[in-house]
């Protein structure tokens, strides 16, 4: 399991890190051990695995516990790959009708899109199903320079991002420059809890089952639903009636 999300910004000891990695190793054997017993196992006290999960956000042990299993899935397990892909397509109208509107103003300039990891191959389909379209697109990802972007902004109509956390350090900081320029962000992420929200004018929210899992190593739905959800946006976006 990877705990780097759930701790990061985290004030958290070493011991505190010895503690929840023993408790996210072992989770599928813990249900049912008392507190204390767990504590014993780790050489500590009860007061210190509940202020550890204090200090993550979670009310006590049992919380964090319980948040831990959710996320937890045995590698030698098999996943039913049956995928939801109905569309909320009442409730993200208004927001496709918002990026008609920037667009339709702007169409002499370029509609951005910029992710990294993973979601870059996402942001290149919707970058070249833009373009065939007929549609002015930038794509650009973390292997390309940052001028691409700073140098150019006059010339953007909107900024697309894709992040899966929402807490990708450039897919923020990129934000943050179009939000200081008065370029409208159009954010897709799996965690509507996180700092891209907080800087987006445009959020459009996909199920991300595994938001621990950074290194998309197992089994997730997420970038597969955000496939179709790009689909479907870009043939509402591109209605001429």
């Amino acid at each position: 399991m990877d705990l780097e999300l759930v701790t990061k910004g985290k004030q958290l000891s070493d011991n505190d890190l010895t503690i929840l990695t023993y408790l996210a190793a072992h989770v599928n054997e813990l249900e049912g051990v008392s507190l204390r017993k767990i504590a014993a196992t780790l050489y500590t006290s009860p007061a210190t695995i509940v202020r550890l999960a204090q200090k993550m956000d979670f009310s006590g042990y049992l919380e964090l516990f319980y948040f831990l299993k959710n996320q937890y899935r045995p590698q030698n397990q098999f996943v039913e790959a049956t995928v939801d892909i109905s569309i909320p397509t009442d409730k993200i109208a208004p927001s496709i009708q918002a990026m008609k509107q920037i667009y339709q103003k702007n169409q002499e300039k370029f509609i951005t899109i910029y992710a990294t990891g993973f979601s870059s191959m996402i942001a290149e389909y919707l970058y070249k199903k833009l373009l065939v379209n007929g549609i002015k697109t930038l794509f650009v990802n973390a292997a390309d320079s940052s001028g691409i972007i700073n140098n150019n902004i006059d010339n953007i109509s909107m900024l697309i991002v894709i992040s899966k956390s929402g807490e990708t350090q450039k897919v923020v900081e990129k934000m943050h420059f179009s939000k200081d320029h008065g370029i409208p962000t159009i954010l897709f992420t799996g965690n509507s809890q996180s700092r891209a929200t907080e800087a987006a004018s445009i959020i459009f929210e996909v199920t991300d089952e595994r938001p621990l899992d950074s290194q998309n190593i197992k089994y997730n739905s997420f970038f597969g639903k955000l496939l179709l959800l790009m689909e479907y946006i870009v043939q509402e976006f591109t209605k001429t009636n």
